[in-house]
């Protein structure tokens, strides 16, 4: 018999032919080998290969005979897979399997915990959270992976759940880590999802004190860091202050003090002082402390009243009581006089009977409670014033004043007194009408005081060192006397002027009411009394009428008085116009000089109308006269002739005659002395020739002029002749005026 070498025989039993798979799936292959001579298994080699492409290199079959392989695909398709067995000899055999690949959805992972810029402690367990999901593949069916960038793969959990909630747990080292969560799908398809966390070592813990221990209620509390608490990492630390009374929370934050008045007796108070390196907080440093007794205070002391005066009791009075505890106000005291302590005064009170005025007094207060005194307190020196005397009372006499009256302010005897016994004078003001005024005597005169006037007397006591209230008394002025009548002055009987004075005395300041009348009528003016109670009124007559006045004064309470007496004045008529105030033609050195020169041809006569209302008054002219002595001796006789007559006014007037100049007793051609009411002066000679002149009968005086030679001389007579004019001593006052007619010339 003929043996012959036979080919090995494979079946790939898996997958089945058809079979449908994803991509990047992990597909396991699996063949039956076996031989059919007398080769043994395990020399063949099996290899596998999907078209062009080997899947798995020669791998010699295992004893069992089964042939294996794990081949994935990275895209859809159909692949057809073969399995080839070859033999030591190189004989071979092969089977074929058809495999259908879809696409495979890759995973998908969202990280929830830590959340990115996390900051962790290196003593915190970190727990990952997170959302995994994969449209082909159960969420348990995929495989979890956490690396940390800093520590590598973390020991977590890799299996998902049903529920698609991840959760695992892993300590992270200090520093920062770059977190990775990768999720892979049964077809090996992966998703990821990452978080930066910075794992941080929170500080040691500080060691603290309180201070002040013992502490007093109300104290303030203060926690001193002793040591303070390291950072690994060298950050900055600051600590947070959480203070405790009696086990309850009182109050945290980054206050190391709890304030002044907070704190009571009995209490028990503890800090707990956290480090802080800007991250996380460190174990707390503490220390406690039990609050004891505080002794009360209190702030100053007042002596009142202020000021003090010698009947003044002197009150101590403490301010600003202090005690945390709430205990009850109480003081112990002392007092001091003139820098003595008075041992036997212990209250508030310091009694007036022990003081004098300039005492120096000082109180000392000592606040106490149960447990003890507190620290006493000094009032400033206070010195003991003086006392100003007391206000008086004041009368005014009289009580019912009218203007005339001088006023006296009395103080009632003893109303004014001094608390120290001073000796107590007073000082005077007067009062008018409100306002102040510079009389300050007891009294005031009437000059000082009018009708309504408000008259208050002001009285100050003093004692030499100070004054007291002043004391006053109130009057008003009220006259209700009707002043004196008004007495008026002559007027002069007659004037030439219509415009004349009234004159006489009055009650000073009334208001003067002047009633006139003539025939004509009558009317009625007005004027005031002077300050000084003179009559000053200026008024008007009608010319050649009688005017009589008479006036009543009417004072500012209204009051009137009766009428005074009646006086008379007449302005004459006619007017002198040459009279006038300036005393024109009173005198010879102001004579009325209102003519040109009077020549001696008889050709103007002058004629002047006046009068003199008085035998003391007086009237002067100037009458200045040409003689033209050329056409006098050409004609044989000098016509030079002054001719001045009174053709008005004869047996009231007379005149005198002045040439050249005036001298008393010079007049011309008057050797006795009587004036003229007729005055010549030429050369004619009535007796033809003869020697010496005539005179006129009766009082006219005719003055011829005697020449040497008998008759007429043909002297020059140019010259001025004063006229005075002069109301005869025996003529009764009237308004009789005269008329002068003057000529020159024959």
């Amino acid at each position: 018999m003929t043996v012959y070498h036979e080919p090995p025989a494979i079946n790939i039993f898996k997958p089945a032919d058809g079979s449908l798979y994803y991509e990047q799936e992990p597909i396991e292959l699996a063949a039956q080998v076996e031989t059919l001579d007398n080769t043994d298994v395990d020399e063949i080699k099996v290899s596998w290969t999907a078209g062009e492409k080997t899947v798995c290199e020669d791998t010699y079959v295992p004893a069992d005979g089964i042939a294996t392989c794990v081949a994935s695909f990275d895209s859809a398709g159909e692949y057809k897979v073969t399995a080839t067995a070859t033999d030591p000899r190189l004989d071979r055999a092969a089977d074929t399997v058809t495999l259908n690949i879809r696409y495979n959805e890759p995973p998908e992972v969202t990280l929830h915990a830590p959340e990115d810029a996390d900051v962790l402690q290196s003593s915190d367990l970190v727990v990952f959270q997170a959302s995994i999901s994969d449209p082909e593949d159960e969420a348990d069916q995929l495989t979890v992976t956490i690396t940390s960038s800093a520590d590598g793969a973390l020991d977590v959990p890799t299996d998902g759940t049903t529920s698609g909630d991840y959760s695992g747990s892993a300590y992270l080292s200090p520093g920062d880590h770059l977190l990775t969560i990768l999720v892979m799908d049964t077809a090996g398809k992966t998703a990821q999802d990452t978080a930066t966390v910075h794992v941080n070592d929170a500080p040691s813990a500080p060691v603290v004190e309180i201070s002040p221990d013992p502490a007093g209620s109300g104290e303030l509390l203060e926690a001193a860091i002793i040591t303070a608490g390291v950072d690994p990492e060298g950050d900055l630390v600051t600590y947070r202050y959480d203070w405790y009374v009696d086990g309850a929370l009182h109050a945290s934050g980054t206050v190391p003090q709890v304030a002044t008045g907070v704190t009571q007796r009995g209490e028990y108070w503890e800090v707990q002082v956290f480090p802080y390196d800007g991250e996380a907080y460190g174990p707390a440093g503490t220390d406690a402390v039990s609050i004891g007794n505080t002794l009360p205070s209190a702030d100053s002391v007042q002596l009142d009243p202020t000021p003090i005066y010698t009947l003044d009791d002197v009150i101590c009075t403490p301010i600003g009581w202090d005690d945390p505890e709430g205990d009850t106000e109480q003081y112990r005291y002392r007092w001091f006089v003139n820098s003595f302590e008075d041992s036997g005064e212990a209250t508030d009170t310091y009694p007036n009977g022990k003081t004098t005025k300039n005492d120096l007094i000082q109180c000392e207060a000592t606040p106490y409670d149960s447990f003890g005194d507190g620290d006493p307190v000094l009032s400033p020196t206070a010195t003991v014033e003086n006392s100003a005397p007391s206000q008086p009372t004041l009368v005014i006499s009289p009580a019912s004043p009218e203007p005339e009256d001088t006023l006296v302010c009395n103080v009632t005897a003893g109303s004014s007194t001094d608390d120290d016994g001073d000796t107590i004078s007073f000082t005077y003001l007067w009062v008018i009408n409100g306002s102040g005024t510079s009389y300050t005597s007891a009294s005031l005169d009437s000059s000082a005081t009018a009708h309504n006037d408000v008259i208050d007397c002001q009285v100050t006591p003093t004692d030499g060192e100070d004054s007291g209230t002043y004391g006053s008394d109130t009057v008003t002025i009220l006259d209700v006397t009707a002043p004196d009548a008004v007495v008026l002055d002559t007027l002069g009987t007659y004037r030439n002027e219509e415009e004349f004075s009234i004159t006489g005395t009055c009650e000073a300041n009334c208001t003067l009411d002047f009633y006139l009348s003539d025939s004509t009528g009558s009317w009625t003016e007005t004027g005031t009394c002077t300050s000084g109670g003179a009559v000053a009124h200026t008024s008007y007559v009608t010319r050649g009428y009688e005017t009589e006045v008479y006036a009543t004064c009417e004072d500012s309470a209204g009051n009137v008085s009766s009428n005074s007496n009646t006086v008379t004045t007449t302005a004459c008529d006619p007017e002198d116009t040459y009279e006038n105030t300036s005393g024109y033609g009173d005198t010879y050195g102001n004579a009325i000089d209102e003519w040109a020169s009077l020549a001696d041809d008889g050709s103007v006569t002058i004629t002047i109308e006046g009068n003199v209302l008085n035998s003391t008054d007086e009237d002067w002219y100037l009458i200045s006269t040409t003689d033209d002595n050329s056409a006098d001796l050409a004609a044989g006789y000098n016509d030079f002739n002054l001719a001045i007559e009174l053709t008005e006014g004869s047996g009231t007037y007379e005149f005198m005659v002045y040439q050249s100049s005036y001298s008393s007793g010079g007049q011309v051609c008057n050797s006795t002395g009587d004036g003229y009411t007729q005055f010549d002066w030429d050369q004619e000679d009535t007796n033809d020739g003869t020697s010496g002149y005539d005179n006129a009968p009766g009082s006219d005086r005719y003055c011829d002029y005697s020449g040497t030679e008998g008759y007429n001389v043909c002297s020059d007579f140019s010259d001025d002749w004063y006229v005075e004019v002069l109301r005869d001593s025996s003529a009764t006052p009237s308004c009789q005026h005269y008329e002068l007619t003057i000529t020159n010339g024959l």
